[in-house]
């Protein structure tokens, strides 16, 4: 006896589980989207559809995201619930849910307070307020654009002075050291007395003599003279610089002291330098004596 009734007890759960799972058979001419069973209204032949435990209703697997599963697996669920009978563990309480229905319910109020002023403010835009909208925001917007323009403007005055100083820079560099190598063999002579004589040979021949006799420069070294600048008649007295070409490097580091000067028959020899070079002296012997002047007071203060 007991052995019929457990044998009863699990032909019925084969058969329970036998109609879990049901197949929707190819759909045949004939066939109709009322014969499906889920709740999708959906005919998808072939598709294997399981019952919900609980209201016997039953989904297709795609429907209730159970696709991939195979006939017997889905037999073997246990206390499977559809959608519309399962209740997740996470939902909202029944006070939770009053307190929404009363936040939703300050929220409406609100806005139907706020309603009417901003109904009011798109009639002012409409009546009237809109040019004054619009000034103002073309008036602000030509203000940044002032801005930005005048920022443009002076980056690019800077950009441009910026050129235009280097421009300059690197002309003036260009000139000095052509100057120089035009000047390398020269050596320069100050207030050496000009000849009176009529033609300009004549002079030339007075200054190769004075340089060859005065100033004791040999002929080997020698390669010619001239006197820089144009005569000026509103200053007769005025001796314009005797310029000498040596014949090498050597020569000019000799005669002028290798660049300090040398002082011959009462006349200083000294190198040919450019207009840049005779500034750095310039400024070069001016802070020199400076410190020269300062430590001579120093010196004044220390022994009275």
């Amino acid at each position: 006896m007991n052995d019929s009734n457990d044998k009863k007890t699990t032909d019925k759960q084969t058969d329970s589980k036998r109609n879990k799972v049901v197949k929707s058979p190819e759909k045949t001419p004939t066939s109709s989207d009322n014969e499906c069973l889920c709740p999708c209204q959906k005919y998808i032949g072939g598709e294997f559809s399981v019952g919900c435990d609980q209201c016997e209703k039953f989904w297709h697997y795609g429907c209730v995201g159970l696709k991939g599963l195979t006939e017997e697996m889905g037999r073997l669920l246990e206390n499977w619930l559809c959608p519309d009978c399962y209740k997740s563990p996470h939902s909202y309480k029944e006070n939770g849910n009053e307190e929404n229905k009363a936040l939703r319910e300050i929220i409406k109020e609100e806005l139907q307070m706020f309603a009417p002023k901003l109904t009011s403010s798109l009639n002012d835009v409409i009546n009237g307020s809109t040019e004054k909208t619009v000034n103002k925001a073309v008036h602000l917007y030509s203000e940044v654009t002032a801005k930005s323009q005048k920022k443009v403007i002076e980056d690019l005055s800077t950009a441009q002075a910026s050129e235009n100083v280097i421009s300059k820079v690197q002309t003036k560099m260009h000139t000095d050291a052509y100057e120089r190598n035009l000047r390398k063999l020269n050596l320069c002579v100050l207030k050496v007395p000009e000849s009176k004589k009529a033609t300009s040979k004549q002079r030339q021949e007075d200054d190769a003599k004075f340089c060859l006799e005065t100033l004791k420069i040999e002929k080997k070294d020698f390669i010619s003279c001239h006197r820089a600048g144009k005569p000026d008649p509103e200053k007769p007295d005025y001796c314009r610089p005797l310029i000498i070409k040596t014949a090498d490097e050597e020569s000019v580091n000799f005669y002028s002291n290798h660049g300090k000067g040398w002082k011959e028959s009462s006349y200083w020899i000294n190198l040919d330098l450019c207009r840049a070079d005779r500034e750095i002296r310039f400024l070069a012997r001016k802070e020199r004596k400076k410190r020269l002047d300062g430590a001579t007071k120093k010196n004044v203060l220390n022994n009275p």
